[in-house]
């Protein structure tokens, strides 16, 4: 390891806590899931002779909703002296929206003659600037020191994942005109129904295989450097400034609508026959549910949690019924997410005093 990457490596590790919180408030949407990369010595060699199982989803699936993501793992990831250990984030949170948009301008085989350094920065810098002239202070990072960038924008408060997916989408559908073969990763990517992520992304930092750390564009008139490294990289990063809401919304990004969580048996499914298993659903949807959930939808994230739930096939179970009957939710949570307001025809609602609640639940279905 060189001096000069030791450097700069103490420069990251010595902002570690700055960054890690700085992620945390800024990045992080979500918390019960994130990426992770594995130890060079874990991740065994394709029969070409590259290496694979790079990078897992973390925590492992039984662990999920046990372990959460916590500052003290992000700051580790900017401590890290090696590529084991390099956490990425998720562009998505369970409700479905997103605290930032970014950009993936890959390059990362040196064999593949589609593409070169040089086309996609220019590609980079003229989406940069673009952006910049709409108002937003992007950021352009060098991701890996051989071509491949990426671009970071950050919102003052979470948008819709759909509505900035679009916006991403339009940003660069002129990546042919600027000499690239394909468009750039985006994010958050994929489609946003059950269960989707919307991606996850690798935070600024160490490279997870090369000896490279991250840095900055330099876009000041007066400064010969056109990269910003360590120190100066950093400041950088955590000098962004988050797009207000005003800005937002003139570009069409629009705030998530709120979540209302169904319980699914007794609430959509009529449970007439009582519980049978968790994957088995035998009765018809309670009268006008379809409809009533239709309705809720123009205003509100509708989705369903149940017990059915705990295991993968009661989730695949209740996901069929609801197709077998035309009724269409925005997720059926593997875990209890954060709502607005629960629906469940088994609750006692809480309203600050204990004795009363306590009654109820004493007299409750007597």
């Amino acid at each position: 390891m060189s001096e000069y990457f030791e450097r700069i490596a103490s420069e990251w590790r010595e902002r570690a806590p700055e960054l890690a919180e700085w992620a945390m408030r800024r990045l992080v949407n979500r918390t019960d899931v994130w990426g992770r990369y594995l130890s060079p010595r874990y991740r065994g060699t394709s029969s070409t002779g590259n290496p694979k199982n790079k990078a897992i989803t973390a925590p492992f699936r039984q662990e999920r909703g046990k372990i959460f993501l916590q500052p003290s793992s992000l700051e580790k990831h900017f401590k890290a002296k090696e590529g084991g250990g390099i956490l990425g984030l998720h562009s998505t949170s369970p409700d479905g929206a997103s605290k930032w948009l970014a950009l993936d301008i890959d390059l990362h085989d040196d064999d593949d003659l589609s593409v070169s350094p040089e086309g996609n920065f220019v590609a980079a810098k003229t989406w940069y600037k673009r952006l910049q002239e709409m108002g937003f202070d992007p950021v352009l990072m060098d991701s890996n020191g051989r071509g491949g960038f990426h671009m970071l924008v950050t919102f003052a408060k979470a948008m819709s994942s759909k509505s900035v997916r679009k916006f991403c989408d339009d940003l660069v559908h002129d990546y042919e005109k600027l000499g690239l073969d394909a468009p750039p990763d985006v994010f958050p990517r994929g489609s946003f129904g059950i269960n989707r992520k919307g991606g996850w992304l690798r935070l600024p930092g160490r490279h997870h295989t090369h000896q490279h750390y991250t840095r900055v564009f330099n876009d000041e008139p007066w400064s010969d450097a056109v990269w910003l490294e360590g120190h100066e990289a950093i400041d950088r990063l955590l000098a962004m400034t988050p797009a207000d809401e005003e800005l937002l919304n003139k570009v069409s990004l629009v705030v998530q609508a709120r979540t209302i969580c169904l319980d699914f048996d007794g609430v959509v499914h009529s449970y007439q026959s009582g519980w049978k298993g968790e994957d088995v659903i035998p009765d018809p949807p309670i009268h006008k549910v379809g409809l009533a959930i239709k309705r809720l939808r123009k205003d509100y994230r509708v989705v369903i949690f149940s017990a059915r739930c705990r295991t993968e096939e009661g989730c695949v179970a209740i996901e069929a019924w609801l197709d077998k009957h035309s009724i269409e939710v925005d997720e059926v949570c593997r875990h209890k997410p954060p709502a607005h307001i629960y629906v469940d025809d088994r609750a006692v609602r809480f309203t600050g005093d204990w004795d009363e609640t306590i009654s109820e639940i004493h007299n409750f279905r007597k």
